[in-house]
């Protein structure tokens, strides 16, 4: 009778703890920030901004929060910023402008303006580790010519939330999920391996893709929308010291085998056309070696895919015609592949590609006759690609339909 007793109370008080709300925040007491940019500030000092659903602007009518009624105009979100020595101090400020606490748990984007790329971020991201609330799975971008405020203070037709088309527009790539943060944190911890963080410019219009950042700079505030430019080269000092072009960002997430799927276009020689293949399996083989006292890195990438743009005279049932295709793509994806690993090397000594961990991983003895000097070893290795794609499937034609038989190459 005893026990049971006692185990009635215990029931009472267990429901008693975990029926309250006592120790939990009320949504309606919270502000939900979505996005979150770094930028530089005067006297050294950063800028923080946030991206904030207002829950009474979405569209239905839902009352999300407590005043006003549903469904109102404007805006389903407003960007707010506070200049601070530090992360922390900044985001004191912030919170003076706000009726609402501050909640980060639901974040899923971190950008950061190229000044303060350029000026260096090992400095500020300590309490990004301490946080309890931050999701670790936040992907982080450089803003390429402008400022993380202005990305977040731009509209984007597609989204309610503008920060979370920066996630679409890089998941449509092919690459996975970065788990950007968690990345970032671990990789610069690394004794090897540098960062390299994917990059996005104010404005959709590829026209002004080539043009100055001062250019883009001037024309942020004109501009509607933006799209992935490519990805920023992080020095062990975790500071901006260039760019990859979007060609080459791909050329670079294939060989450490960040990527999910490509289309590869290539003019075929000795034809008046071009082919172009969707490849939706990647893979990357990397096998280091240490040759007459120099370090050689061969690269290996392999692909399947289907060929979906046909602008040769070639009949593709022709297995001889299938064996040009493929001979054409893979010398582009080798010749564009070691230019890029070149340039990395030639121009910022950063191995961006994972070779250290590699060489760490496949033959630690080597890693530690190299490991004091990697910087200079990396600059003078001699990478070879070699890139072997089959193609699993021709469409439902074999040449292209346009063509009169006369013209067809069997």
């Amino acid at each position: 009778m005893i026990g049971k007793r006692a185990a009635s109370v215990g029931l009472l008080l267990s429901l008693l703890v975990t029926s309250g709300c006592w120790d939990s925040s009320e949504v309606n007491d919270i502000a939900i920030e979505l996005a979150w940019g770094i930028d530089a500030a005067d006297n050294n000092r950063i800028r923080i901004s946030a991206q904030t659903i207002v829950p009474s602007k979405f569209s239905g009518g839902s009352n999300m929060g407590t005043g006003g009624g549903g469904g109102g105009k404007g805006k389903p979100y407003f960007v707010v910023s506070s200049d601070g020595l530090n992360t922390l101090d900044a985001v004191q400020r912030m919170q003076t402008k706000l009726s609402r606490r501050m909640f980060r748990g639901h974040r899923r984007v971190i950008v950061i303006g190229e000044s303060m790329a350029r000026r260096g971020i090992k400095e500020i991201f300590d309490t990004y580790s301490r946080d309890p609330n931050l999701k670790l799975r936040t992907d982080m971008f450089i803003v390429k010519g402008s400022t993380a405020n202005d990305l977040l203070n731009v509209s984007y037709p597609l989204e309610n939330i503008p920060g979370l088309g920066v996630l679409g527009e890089y998941g449509q790539m092919g690459t996975p999920q970065e788990v950007g943060l968690l990345n970032f944190l671990l990789a610069a911890t690394s004794d090897g391996a540098s960062m390299c963080l994917p990059t996005i410019v104010i404005g959709m219009n590829n026209a002004s893709q080539g043009a100055q950042e001062s250019e883009v700079r001037s024309n942020a505030d004109k501009e509607e929308g933006f799209r992935i430019a490519g990805s920023g080269i992080l020095d062990k000092e975790l500071k901006l010291v260039g760019f990859l072009n979007l060609e080459e960002s791909r050329a670079m997430r294939w060989v450490t085998g960040n990527l999910k799927k490509l289309t590869v276009s290539e003019q075929v020689p000795g034809e008046d056309g071009n082919v172009s293949i969707d490849l939706q399996r990647t893979r990357s083989r990397i096998q280091p070696a240490m040759q007459g006292g120099r370090l050689k890195i061969h690269i290996t990438l392999t692909g399947r895919g289907a060929i979906r743009e046909n602008n040769t005279r070639l009949d593709l049932t022709r297995t001889a015609n299938i064996k040009e295709l493929q001979k054409a793509l893979n010398r582009h994806v080798e010749e564009t592949t070691l230019r890029t690993i070149m340039k990395v090397q030639q121009e910022y000594g950063t191995d961006i590609f994972g070779f250290s961990d590699v060489i760490r991983r496949k033959d630690l003895s080597l890693w530690r006759s190299v490991k004091d000097d990697w910087e200079e070893e990396f600059r003078a290795a001699e990478v070879t690609v070699s890139a072997n794609l089959t193609v699993r499937r021709i469409g439902v034609t074999g040449p292209a339909l346009q063509l009169n038989p006369k013209e067809i190459k069997k």
